[in-house]
């Protein structure tokens, strides 16, 4: 069983204070690679440490950050509104510009309404609260390898909390059957597309499960939204699932070009979301990052040709790493990890990389385990030529 499984186990068993396993995690994934300051907006060229770089790494999927139209949307929000309201969102807090993110995210996303929240950390936070006094569900199943801000707020609920192996539905199966009580009904929480691998969650198998207990399941989006399904709307539409069972959150921060957290869904779930500690406890947002967040959400309507362009350059990255004899899982994220023989063969082909002018990730984030891992992030801004390049250079070094 992974240190990550012990830590939660002892936390829902009150043998270890929530405080002191996160405190012990964050000492084990903790990396020693800092000291990179980005000196420019994310792009497929980016400034770091003084020089411009090919960047494959942190989630512009779609430049948007750089973006003209949400550059100007946020010097007007500023100029009209200051910097935020001054004050948390009820009951004097909300200016129109949280109220048009909150409708405009709704009609995004399909759902009766939609809660906006200060970061893409905390909508996870939020909805658990809301729907923990709706009183939906008793018991949590948690995806080993879960988002960081799904584990911190899992025990938060103070609710029995068990995890399965990573991406297992016949763990899960296993741990359904011997944890659920008659009259129970569990909550499986994890990401839609885990953030390292890029592997996508196997929710129809998931969904089968969970509707055996009348049970239901929260995704953390964060990196689906925007960029899976038809519409951008992530992982449930990519599926093509539509259930009163699945719920989900995501953030502005990554496909969108802007900040903070969202979570769409039902009108009784998002009101309760806005009466409770999230909304109610702390400030609003920033007026620029919801009038940027606005212009994202119409930027990426207007333009479904950005997420051809975005798939067609994660095939042609996640099938050059193949060709090079790395291990690829078959998902359409725009996220690709792999290792080598040992961290310091890793530590020496990112560092080599950088020196040809190419910054890729030597990640230890969620699941690259103790000697972590390479990882590379493409965007819908990276010509075919860099990405070639990219390839390249790593088949000369590895």
């Amino acid at each position: 069983m992974s240190s990550r499984r012990n830590f939660i186990k002892l936390a829902s068993a009150g043998l270890l204070t929530a405080g002191t396993a996160v405190r012990a995690f964050t000492q084990q994934v903790s990396s020693a690679l800092s000291g990179f300051v980005q000196e420019s907006a994310p792009a497929a060229e980016t400034f770091y440490n003084g020089r411009k770089c090919l960047y494959f790494g942190g989630t512009s999927y779609y430049g948007l950050q750089n973006h003209p139209e949400l550059i100007k949307a946020a010097q007007e929000a500023l100029a009209r509104f200051g910097t935020h309201s001054g004050t948390s969102r009820y009951p004097y807090g909300t200016t129109p510009l949280y109220v048009e993110v909150e409708k405009r995210a709704a009609e995004f996303f399909g759902t009766e309404d939609a809660a906006y929240v200060t970061s893409g950390y905390l909508q996870n936070m939020a909805a658990f609260q809301a729907m923990d006094q709706l009183k939906m569900f008793d018991v949590v199943f948690l995806d080993e390898r879960a988002h960081y801000s799904v584990f911190d707020f899992a025990w938060a609920l103070r609710k029995p909390v068990f995890t399965f192996a990573h991406a297992d539905p016949a763990d899960l199966a296993r741990q359904l059957k011997e944890h659920v009580r008659a009259g129970e009904k569990p909550l499986l929480m994890s990401d839609g597309i885990f953030p390292t691998f890029g592997m996508l969650a196997p929710i129809p198998e998931y969904l089968k499960l969970v509707e055996n207990y009348d049970g239901l399941i929260w995704l953390d989006d964060a990196h689906a939204m925007g960029v899976l399904g038809g519409h951008g709307r992530g992982t449930y539409e990519h599926f093509g699932l539509k259930s009163n069972r699945l719920y989900f959150g995501g953030t502005f921060s990554k496909a969108v070009g802007s900040h903070g957290g969202v979570i769409p869904g039902p009108a009784a779930l998002v009101k309760t979301i806005r009466g409770g500690h999230i909304m109610n406890g702390a400030s609003a947002g920033s007026s620029a990052t919801a009038a940027a967040a606005l212009k994202g959400m119409e930027l990426l309507q207007a333009h479904p040709e950005w997420r051809d362009r975005l798939a067609k350059n994660a095939r042609q990255l996640r099938g050059g790493l193949k060709n090079l004899g790395f291990e690829m899982n078959d998902s359409p994220a725009p996220v690709a990890a792999w290792r080598l023989k040992s961290a310091k063969a890793m530590d020496d082909v990112h560092s080599e990389l950088l020196n040809r002018g190419i910054l890729i990730q030597r990640s230890r984030y969620v699941g690259a385990g103790p000697d972590g891992v390479l990882r590379a992030v493409v965007f819908a801004t990276h010509t075919p030529e860099q990405i070639d390049r990219l390839l390249a250079e790593l088949k000369m070094l590895v």
